[in-house]
């Protein structure tokens, strides 16, 4: 979810969490996905003006990136600097020359909403052709209804299909889809002091019309299972029945709640973990991320080593796996298959490791891979499409100076990286 208030230079932290976690079904690779953040982008919006120039219009400002191959995949980007401009807004593009050149996508419909102060943007890529894109045109918090429609695409972004209007309370927070019919849609009001009210929404015809399913109360936990406390992290369904709400939380027994009936009730997901284990200072989970039945979660609990356990049958029951002693306290994990997987290094405040990780076997053991660069710039992010193939880029917001930062490709997991720069195509 990205929310905007004019420059807002930390709003990229939720963003990444998100496309590094890998939450929910993993997107397929080389062929139409529907998972990551993306939507489509053309000209500015309706009321701004496009930036003037050649050279200014070449320039592209990346806010998240979802990668669904090689050589396709999506991204939301600033219209204009974000680091020197207060009323850029943030609009989908796609590429298919592995994130070298970049077509703006963005749904007619949608300008308008994307371009209000405040609006609340959220990209489900699914695969190279694939996305939904939701948007949220709002100007304040208050609890009162908003403007949410969906729109969706099957043919890389060269047209969408909008949805019904939502006039809701709150704002569009996560996207979860299974299959080409079913969808999940998370609205927030925003967390504080450990809490954060929410209400889903759910789709069974592909995003054109959306209906309430299940929502928290003011204060304690519904009769539905969902509970207003924690800060959610992710929103993952594996299948139509089958769904995760994960959170940041000091009880463990609310940091992940499983639903086996499509998102009507919601029960805590029983995890071989202690109890105890976010009493101290909390715990972030993310995912979990799947692979068919195989399941992958994540559970930060700095400055104590993460929890990583593992799913065969589809999240019913789960097993602990050792992560290699350099993995860091806030490792960035994603697996391409029940098998394949990457792990990227971080410790504290997002600090890049200088080694990284590969596995072939489900997470049983890892291989360190050394990096032959060090990633220094804040807020700096990962995106493999393979244990061997992936991306590294700063978001726009993060981004020192006037001009767009430099991307990085490997193809050998990160022994080596090339530099390049990213192009909005005329």
């Amino acid at each position: 979810m990205a929310r905007l208030r004019g420059r807002n230079k930390g709003a990229s932290a939720l963003a990444i969490v998100l496309l590094v976690a890998g939450c929910g079904t993993l997107p397929a690779r080389g062929q139409p996905a529907a998972q990551p953040p993306a939507a489509s982008g053309s000209p500015a919006p309706s009321g701004r003006p496009a930036a003037s120039g050649s050279q200014a219009a070449a320039e592209i400002w990346l806010y998240s990136l979802q990668m669904t191959s090689a050589s396709t995949g999506w991204a939301l980007r600033w219209t204009q600097s974000p680091a020197v401009a207060d009323d850029g807004y943030l609009t989908p593009a796609h590429t298919t020359d592995g994130a070298r050149t970049w077509t703006s996508v963005t749904p007619r419909a949608a300008r308008a909403l994307l371009a209000t102060p405040g609006a609340a943007v959220v990209l489900r890529a699914l695969d190279g052709e694939g996305a939904w894109l939701a948007v949220t045109a709002a100007t304040t918090d208050s609890p009162a209804a908003h403007l949410t429609e969906v729109f969706t695409t099957v043919n890389g972004g060269r047209t969408w299909t909008g949805s019904a209007p939502l006039k809701v309370p709150g704002y569009a927070h996560f996207l979860s889809v299974a299959g080409p019919e079913h969808g999940w849609l998370l609205m927030a009001n925003g967390g504080a002091m450990g809490q954060e009210p929410v209400q889903l929404y759910r789709t069974s015809d592909a995003g054109l019309r959306w209906s309430p399913v299940a929502g928290t109360p003011q204060a304690g936990t519904g009769s539905n299972g969902l509970p207003v406390s924690c800060d959610k992290t992710g929103l993952a369904f594996a299948t139509a029945s089958a769904g995760w709400l994960s959170g940041a939380c000091f009880s463990l027994s609310d940091a992940l709640l499983v639903s086996r009936d499509g998102g009507v009730t919601w029960a805590s997901q029983a995890l071989p973990v202690a109890a105890s284990s976010c009493s101290t200072s909390g715990c972030d989970v993310f995912g979990p991320q799947f692979a068919g039945r195989t399941g992958f979660l994540v559970i930060d609990r700095p400055p104590r080593a993460p929890y990583f356990l593992v799913s065969q049958d589809l999240g019913v029951t789960w097993r602990s796996e050792p992560l290699p002693s350099g993995a860091g306290e806030d490792p960035r994990i994603q697996f391409f298959s029940p098998l394949s997987g990457m792990l990227v290094s971080a410790g504290p405040q997002g600090v890049i490791g200088h080694v990284f990780y590969a596995t072939a076997n489900g997470g049983r053991t890892w291989t360190a891979v050394p990096q032959d660069r060090s990633f220094t710039q804040l807020g700096t992010s990962f995106d493999f499409v393979s244990a061997r193939t992936g991306f590294a880029w700063a978001p726009g917001a993060d981004a020192k100076g006037s001009s767009p930062p430099a991307m990085y490709l490997t193809t050998d997991s990160g022994r080596t990286w090339v530099a390049f720069t990213p192009r909005l195509a005329a």
